[in-house]
């Protein structure tokens, strides 16, 4: 005899578990993860990069961390931050999800970084906001930048080592890995 079949969640049953969960979930189509613990490494490089790409945002444009992000009636997902320009697209009151991010930011996790290359990736480019997917690595210093051509494509750029600096081009930033990754613990 097999396991019980896990009973499926309702959008609006997530949305009123993540507001009360102690870390943050994902919802796909009626299942729902939670989000992996951060550790300190994690941590530190995501304050740090909010304060690096925060700095050099141009007026108009805001980054958040930990939000949820609904890509369809079915599908609600967690970036670590996210860049939006102009107001913020909120689809309601009762489920305050943001849909109008411009540029994302995942740090990999070791347990994460292969859904956050695939599965992740996957959705985020449903939304007709998503410009520029930036993948930071934790155990060394290297960033993956996924970039939208102008016919729909994407093109993958990679930073690796202390003195290279990685460009998110849709927000005319730079960020030098050496200052990223200095003394991490």
């Amino acid at each position: 005899m097999g396991a019980p079949p896990v009973p499926k969640m309702t959008v609006k049953e997530y949305i009123e578990a993540d507001l009360v969960s102690d870390r943050p979930l994902e919802y796909h189509d009626g299942e729902v993860s939670p989000i992996a613990v951060a550790s300190f490494r994690h941590a530190s490089i995501e304050s740090r990069l909010g304060r690096k790409v925060g700095g050099q945002l141009k007026s108009g444009c805001q980054i958040i961390g930990t939000m949820r992000v609904r890509i369809s009636a079915r599908q609600y997902v967690q970036p670590d931050l996210i860049v939006y320009c102009g107001q913020p697209a909120l689809t309601d009151e009762s489920d305050p999800s943001l849909t109008n991010p411009k540029v994302i930011f995942e740090i990999l996790s070791p347990s994460t970084a292969g859904y956050d290359y695939s599965d992740k990736f996957h959705l985020y480019r449903q939304l007709p906001s998503f410009e520029e997917y930036v993948l930071v690595a934790q155990d060394q210093p290297r960033i993956d930048v996924f970039r939208k051509m102008a016919d729909g494509r994407w093109l993958l750029s990679n930073y690796e080592g202390d003195q290279a600096v990685a460009t998110v081009e849709s927000l005319g930033i730079e960020i030098p890995l050496g200052e990223l990754y200095s003394e991490l613990p």
